[in-house]
């Protein structure tokens, strides 16, 4: 916990603790809004517009996804100790910095998931987060990584079953930090120089995930392959062949796929014989026909039978309102924004040979608004028979999402993110970005 925030509140805090374990609340009240007690005690501007912007979220998210009480009290207690104080100064105070943060289109520094993969149990509540500083872009740290690893260092006392040896091996493979950096980096209005995210699955335990961009790239004046491939020999030198890299290069070196554009890889922050290697990869072809090639690395992949192949060409369609009539070999409409295209997730078994694609579609850029994505979504889990939450997540939309009606602009929902399991249906995961600096955001 942080010295500061702990000295202040940590005797509200317990009494906080015992009125949820003795369930001493109030049916209407949840925790996010009793924890928002807790903020307001801090005054600070910052720490209250933030949790203002996620507390909600992540609150609302938990209780639609059936968490207990204190699974939820755990984890917003978790987000208010270690990432509120780190999100950085806000766009309300004009004389401070905003960092403007590759996580979001809006350059939002906060994407959550709904993960429906869950046949135990209710959907999976995660988010991912650029932490920030007002020293973020200055020539102290151009690349934004100080809060990030300041946090890991934390992290590694306080969660000990987690396994930090890959996050340094990966830090050190996609960022230089012998360079130093005597001026701001260079950003036009729609780029960003992040480079490190850190993403967690909420529960009774906090699982951890990193994300890195390849900075060394830039840094040096080399291709992002260069910088993937120059990860993959440091992984190997540690005793993890990572042998299904090489028929994924063997796809994306190819003319017709070098389209494939880097754009960031992630590591879980723990050790097993089931780690993952995780690139993710945009292609500016937006067929349905090349979404199928990619999924099958060029048909090298079994993964698409015809069950398969039915079920995701219906996912596409409904969840970007097309016509069933809609050719497989016609490109969705040109966009130009610089995350426009198609993203995908090539997971690289650390000590296998398997390569498992995964797609994300960017309803964000191509659903006619956020009302239509759902709708369509909530269409394909109802004929599957997997709707059991669809009502749980339309509310946790419509509760959180107070700024604008769903039915008049996309991008509250990004990615509808899918892969293939083994029995052909498709594991579903929904992305969120809650537009913190919409404009009536801030005008409330």
């Amino acid at each position: 916990m942080i010295p500061l925030i702990e000295s202040r509140c940590n005797e509200t805090l317990k009494i906080f603790e015992k009125k949820y374990l003795s369930e001493e609340l109030e049916e209407s009240e949840q925790p996010w809004q009793t924890l928002g007690q807790l903020v307001r005690l801090l005054k600070n501007s910052n720490a209250e517009f933030w949790w203002h912007a996620s507390g909600p979220i992540l609150g609302t998210l938990m209780k639609e996804a059936d968490y207990d009480l204190q699974s939820q009290f755990t984890c917003l207690i978790f987000h208010l100790y270690n990432i509120l104080p780190r999100l950085g100064p806000t766009n309300m105070a004009p004389t401070k910095h905003q960092w403007k943060s590759f996580m979001c289109d809006d350059f939002s520094p906060l994407e959550y998931s709904w993960n429906w993969n869950s046949q135990k149990s209710g959907p999976k509540i995660r988010y991912s987060v650029e932490l920030s500083s007002a020293r973020a872009g200055s020539s102290f740290d151009p690349y934004n990584r100080e809060p990030t690893i300041e946090l890991c260092t934390q992290l590694r006392r306080d969660m000990p079953k987690a396994d930090w040896a890959l996050f340094d091996l990966m830090q050190h493979a996609f960022y230089d930090s012998s360079i130093v950096k005597d001026s701001e980096p260079k950003e036009s209005g729609n780029s960003s120089s992040s480079s490190l995210f850190l993403a967690f699955e909420l529960g009774k335990h906090i699982a951890t995930k990193a994300y890195f961009m390849p900075t060394r790239a830039d840094q040096h004046g080399i291709s992002r392959m260069d910088v993937l491939n120059q990860a993959i020999q440091m992984l190997r030198k540690r005793g993890y062949p990572c042998s299904g890299y090489e028929k994924l290069l063997r796809f994306i070196t190819t003319k017709q796929r070098s389209m494939l554009e880097i754009v960031i890889v992630a590591i879980d922050c723990f050790e097993s014989e089931e780690s993952r290697f995780k690139i993710y990869m945009r292609s500016p072809r937006t067929s349905f026909a090349s979404v199928c090639e990619t999924m099958t690395l060029g048909s090298t992949v079994d993964v698409l039978t015809e069950d398969a192949r039915t079920n995701l060409k219906d996912l596409w369609q409904l969840t970007l309102g097309l016509d069933p009539c809609f050719s497989e070999d016609a490109d969705l409409p040109v966009k130009t924004h610089q995350t426009a295209g198609v993203l995908y997730n090539f997971d690289i078994k650390l000590r296998g040979s398997s390569v498992q694609p995964k797609l994300y579609i960017p309803v964000k850029h191509y659903a006619a608004n956020d009302a239509s994505a759902a709708i369509g979504l909530g269409k394909y889990l109802q004929s599957r028979g997997q709707d059991a939450y669809f009502p749980n997540y339309m509310r946790a939309l419509e509760r959180t999402c107070t700024h604008r009606d769903l039915n008049m602009d996309s991008g509250y929902q990004t990615y509808i993110g899918t892969g293939v399991q083994k029995d052909d249906s498709l594991a579903l995961c929904s992305y969120i970005n809650g537009e913190v600096y919409h404009p009536n955001r801030l005008c409330n």
